[in-house]
């Protein structure tokens, strides 16, 4: 169970509006960018979708399965993004998509030359740490929407379709912040999966990597930033600049994550995974649990026993 930002969705097309029955399109285009909304309303098998240009796409409703990159089909499910490059053919099946029950997604598609330029500026004003250049990773290319990325996807996806004579320039403002967000969840994602290896060489892997052997022990933010030979101001604006989210939250994400672990035994209780994970507050966790999944601790250990039963 993981919790997901889900986007707002769109209504849905009636009459006239709807022209095809599998991806039926809405396309909205601005200056730098092209909103698509594609909706489904039957059951379909290996449906082909390509763009010239990077593509963010999120579903809205229903469910997707996406072949991608020659790997096997992945479930897509609203609170989900997945970014694809250009010319790069998206594969997909509806499993599920009727009348009553379609599926919307939306794809966004963004022009090459504003993602370089976002980069390049990024790169030459606001460079990464260690001498690792800002750029977009494909191997980090699908992702549950965090907090910040659905609020600016939901906020893209209202200017988009405002009528608002300043639109193309709002659209632009908020695509770099887009563009930038995902850039750090990316970078998250990379040093966390290879931590060990990275460490050696990236002040910030070695660091999460000492969070992850300690996490159950008094970590100390002073002594983190020594670590990173940074003062503490420093190394709180480093820290969230590379990864998009603050030393506090990142440890406060993990513990919950390991929390979760603990709980998937029925034998610990939401009193011992708070504490087994390292927090000394149990309503603390509780309040920390609930803005992080969504739910308390308590909702979540009834969650995973009824699940267990089914």
């Amino acid at each position: 169970m993981a919790n997901k930002n889900l986007l707002s969705p769109l209504s849905l097309s009636k009459g006239r509006e709807l022209m095809d029955l599998v991806e039926n399109r809405k396309a909205y285009t601005m200056d730098q960018c092209e909103l698509n909304i594609f909706e489904t309303y039957q059951r379909s098998e290996l449906v082909p979708l390509t763009f010239s240009d990077l593509v963010i796409t999120s579903m809205l409703r229903g469910k997707k399965v996406m072949h991608l990159f020659d790997k096997p089909g992945f479930d897509y499910l609203p609170g989900e993004t997945v970014i694809v490059p250009p010319n790069v053919t998206m594969t997909i099946d509806f499993p599920e998509a009727t009348a009553q029950q379609p599926s919307q997604c939306t794809a966004l598609a963004i022009n090459q030359n504003e993602i370089k330029n976002t980069i390049d500026f990024l790169n030459e004003n606001y460079p990464r740490e260690d001498k690792i250049e800002w750029q977009m990773n494909y191997k980090q290319f699908h992702f549950f929407n965090n907090q910040e990325l659905a609020e600016l996807i939901n906020k893209l996806i209202r200017i988009s379709t405002a009528t608002d004579r300043t639109k193309d320039f709002l659209a632009n403002l908020t695509l770099k912040e887009l563009l930038v967000r995902i850039m750090q969840m990316q970078n998250l994602h990379e040093v966390n999966d290879n931590l060990h290896m990275l460490a050696a060489n990236s002040r910030f892997a070695y660091i999460l990597e000492y969070i992850n052997h300690h996490l159950t022990e008094r970590l100390n933010i002073a002594s983190l930033s020594q670590m990173a030979f940074m003062s503490k101001p420093s190394f709180f604006r480093a820290f969230r600049h590379e990864l998009g989210i603050s030393p506090v939250d990142y440890i406060i994400r993990e513990r919950i994550h390991f929390a979760k672990q603990l709980m998937s035994n029925p034998y610990n209780s939401v009193s011992e995974a708070c504490f087994k994970a390292g927090f000394n507050n149990l309503n603390y966790f509780s309040r920390a649990f609930k803005k992080v999944e969504g739910i308390t601790p308590s909702v979540y250990k009834i969650h995973l026993k009824m699940s267990h039963l089914n």
